[in-house]
């Protein structure tokens, strides 16, 4: 890959970055006294370009969907190189997948649960569905499909579909990083997968699951040894905390320890980790060429929007802001 290609694209990815929400929005809406104050707030950004004055707060996830769906579409007309834009935007046509599946073998409309957004037309992701094999997908989609339905045809139920679309998922992104011939994007995807694997083997622990679970689970492809993952927790968490002291990763759980023994969750670590992934971004935003600019700026609009997303629930369901406060991730400006 030429880095040197992606000169134009981050001249305009600098100028999209400039309308990311900073701290201050998200501290005033936080502040704001009731969740329409809030909303009124979130209707002065770019996202005020999808409100009507007569909507409602509690209609807000159209409003972020349309944001997302207008981010990929600008990034996608701007890249010299698609495949870049969809190593973001593949979790969506996995999304889609399982969606469009439930939706055949319960016979019930979920279709509002699809996305607009995603490397493929949702009519090719349907069609992928209905025949079971498309020409216009990745092998490992096809591959995917058809373990999808052999596994519905040999158990007639769909609780364990979701562990083999991620499965392939996981295994579709390594082959479009490893494609680029980037160690910058090899690097990021490598990093992503250490930090599912850390966050599902202790998710596992909490379950109460066991060896082969866990086994099943955890995804190749990060440089982290899996098998030690799954040995280290298996024999205690005590164990498995130490072992990530001596890994990169040991900042992301320093402080999860207490919260898994005393309260039986994660929601430090799911913070954490998001913060830890930005801050890996942020420091390659600057670099003048390469992809590292449009990888930053959609994963930033991805936090910008759970971090909104969060907020407004939050701020419907009455929730202190100081509760609030505890919960927001990083922003990227």
């Amino acid at each position: 890959m030429d880095d040197i290609q992606f000169s134009s694209a981050n001249v305009r990815i600098r100028t999209y970055e400039s309308r990311l929400l900073t701290k201050n929005t998200f501290d005033r809406m936080m502040a704001a006294e009731e969740a329409e104050d809030s909303y009124s707030i979130l209707q002065e950004t770019t996202y005020g370009d999808f409100i009507e004055d007569e909507d409602e707060v509690r209609d807000f996830e159209q409003v972020l969907i349309a944001e997302k769906k207008r981010t990929f579409d600008l990034v996608y007309n701007i890249t010299p190189v698609k495949s870049i834009v969809d190593l973001m935007a593949l979790q969506y046509d996995y999304q889609n997948l399982k969606v469009l599946v439930k939706q055949e073998y319960t016979q019930e409309d979920f279709s509002e649960f699809l996305v607009p957004m995603g490397s493929l037309p949702l009519s090719v992701l349907k069609e992928l569905v209905n025949v079971r094999r498309s020409n216009q997908v990745d092998p490992i989609m096809n591959r995917c499909i058809e373990e999808v339905f052999q596994y519905i045809e040999d158990y007639d139920e769909i609780q364990a579909v979701d562990i083999i679309f991620d499965n392939y998922y996981w295994d579709h992104m390594v082959k479009l990083s490893q494609s680029e011939n980037n160690e910058n994007i090899e690097r990021l995807i490598q990093r992503n997968i250490d930090v599912f694997n850390i966050s599902t083997t202790l998710r596992s622990y909490l379950m109460g699951q066991r060896k082969g679970f866990i086994n099943a689970v955890l995804q190749k492809g990060g440089t982290l040894n899996t098998n030690e993952l799954v040995e280290e927790i298996s024999a205690s968490l005590e164990n498995f905390m130490d072992y990530m002291e001596q890994t990169p990763y040991k900042n992301l759980v320093a402080d999860s320890y207490d919260e898994i023994t005393q309260n039986k969750k994660l929601t430090s670590l799911d913070l954490n980790k998001d913060n830890f992934l930005m801050r890996r971004l942020k420091e390659e935003k600057t670099v003048p060429f390469g992809p590292q600019a449009i990888l930053g700026y959609l994963y930033a609009k991805e936090v910008e929007i759970k971090n909104l997303r969060m907020i407004l629930v939050g701020k419907i369901n009455k929730i202190p802001e100081e509760t609030l406060q505890e919960r927001v991730r990083e922003s990227y400006v």
